[in-house]
């Protein structure tokens, strides 16, 4: 055991001897990089990278004297803007510039020089076409620069593309109306014309939504109208309206009409010269509900755009009567009495009322429909806006609203 101890002992010696040589001849020796020491604990923030500039080499700074944004306000659609942005050198090396790209619709004209001594400075004219109406609008253009703190640099114009006359809300949208309910519309109507205008007339594209509706217009100080986006209008009306009761039910998309001319060519009675008018749209969305409905089923379905029946390829000498089921609800549903209106094509497409069947909450009335037996060749299958036929329901009583059901059938 002993000779054992002793010859590990001898072995460990050999081997940290042969080690010391090995490390000896790679890495010893007199340092090459002197001594290092210091007074205090260091950290990484002390040391500067290598290649960073020190403080008191002669480097490039950019500045835009007069803003990196330009907001242009309101203009016109299809407009064009111009903006000059003053870019100026505050640092101690020549500042070189090169236009890098833009948005679309905006395009950098010109860049007065590329290269700008330092306390000097140059123009970057922006110019820009405004093709959106009623919108928000913003574009951009890119420089880059030898600024080491700024590579590139984004220049920005902003502001709202309006017509010359503009709505504050944009459009109406009154939701969901039950039938009996008065509608209540309000809004401001801007004018940016230089040339004063009046009010000449308002309406709607739907006749009986005329019919049913008052207008009162009210000029009214710009200002005072309050909407800070049209604060750069000319003139300002405030415009409201009462729509009565007894719309046709179900969706709503229309268009209200502002008629308008010159001040200079309205006489005092309100008399104008025809040629003088100009026209403001804007739409006007919404539902009609109430008391009546139609029930969905496999042929019939209702969208945004009302309710829609097919009754597909019809043999009009054998096929029976198709079957639609009308609802009636609410407080008054036994005592509303419903009545067809106007059916297209007259002569070719036929519908009838059944006897209304009461339930505990409602009142079903069936709707037969048919081809009658003398029709000929006929497709109205709704490949386009007015190829239907169609089935007007109504009830009595102003305030019940007009139901309108289009058919789609074809006779070969």
């Amino acid at each position: 055991m002993f000779k054992t101890g002793l010859t590990v002992a001898v072995a460990a010696a050999i081997g940290l001897g042969f080690g010391w040589l090995t490390f000896e001849s790679r890495y010893g020796g007199e340092a090459e990089f002197g001594p290092f020491s210091t007074d205090s604990s260091l950290s990484a923030a002390d040391v500067s990278l290598r290649g960073q500039p020190a403080a008191s080499e002669n480097l490039p700074k950019i500045e835009v004297v007069n803003g990196e944004e330009f907001e242009f306000g309101v203009m016109e659609p299809g407009g064009e803007g111009k903006h000059i942005f003053i870019v100026r050198n505050v640092g101690t090396a020549p500042l070189e510039l090169q236009v890098a790209g833009s948005t679309c619709k905006c395009t950098v004209g010109t860049l007065d020089t590329p290269l700008v001594e330092p306390g000097e400075q140059t123009e970057v004219v922006m110019t820009w076409n405004a093709k959106s109406e009623f919108e928000e609008f913003g574009q951009s253009a890119r420089l880059k620069t030898n600024d080491p703190t700024r590579g590139e640099l984004n220049l920005k114009i902003r502001g709202q593309v309006v017509s010359s006359m503009a709505m504050s809300p944009r459009s109406f949208s009154f939701g969901d109306v039950e039938s009996g309910d008065t509608i209540r519309l309000e809004s401001v109507i801007y004018s940016f014309s230089k040339t004063p205008i009046t009010a000449v007339s308002q309406s709607f594209s739907d006749p009986d939504m005329t019919n049913r509706s008052r207008f009162t217009v009210e000029e009214v100080d710009v200002q005072e109208a309050g909407d800070p986006n049209y604060q750069t209008a000319s003139q300002a009306f405030r415009l409201a309206v009462e729509i009565d009761p007894g719309l046709r039910q179900g969706p709503i998309r229309e268009n209200f009409v502002f008629e308008f001319a010159p001040a200079s060519a309205v006489q005092e009675d309100g008399n104008h010269d025809p040629d003088s008018l100009s026209r403001f749209t804007a739409e006007i969305t919404g539902k009609v509900v109430g008391a009546i409905t139609l029930v969905e089923s496999r042929r019939l379905f209702g969208t945004e755009q009302g309710y829609f029946f097919t009754m597909g390829e019809v043999d009009p000498k054998a096929d029976p009567p198709l079957r639609a089921n009308i609802l009636l609800r609410g407080p008054d549903r036994d005592s509303i009495r419903l009545q067809l209106g106007d059916i297209e094509p007259a002569g070719v497409l036929r519908a009838e009322l059944g006897e209304p069947v009461g339930r505990s909450t409602t009142v079903l009335v069936p709707l037969l429909l048919w081809v009658d037996p003398d029709a000929g060749p006929i497709e109205l299958m709704g490949r386009g806006i007015d190829d239907y036929g169609v089935v007007w329901i109504r009830g009595e009583g102003p305030e019940v609203s007009p139901l309108k059901l289009r058919i789609r059938f074809v006779v070969r």
